[in-house]
């Protein structure tokens, strides 16, 4: 598809998907997904329900957006903010 960096602002349940679904759909090129937080943050639907229930320990409810990430081979920089965008330099995904 293309040989071009698509940065991902956001490690939440969005950002990771949204990185997993450009990787799926043929983007070949790199992929990074930037989160100002030094951790991953917890996938929400398991953490309240599984880990307030006592069924997964709360690094469970991580693991799996880490997981699908690696499996798409995302770029994830933890600890990283973005702090602006230059539009002069986008290029836009399109059909």
């Amino acid at each position: 598809m293309s040989d071009q960096t698509v940065v991902v602002v956001g490690a939440s349940l969005a950002g990771v998907t949204s990185a997993a679904t450009i990787r799926d759909s043929g983007h070949d090129g790199p992929i990074v997904v930037l989160d100002p937080s030094p951790e991953l943050p917890p996938d929400r639907p398991p953490l309240s329900k599984q880990v307030l229930a006592g069924l997964w320990e709360p690094e469970q409810a991580t693991s799996r957006a880490a997981s699908r990430m690696i499996a798409a081979g995302v770029d994830l920089r933890l600890g990283v903010a973005a702090v602006s965008l230059n539009f002069a330099d986008v290029a836009f995904l399109r059909d």
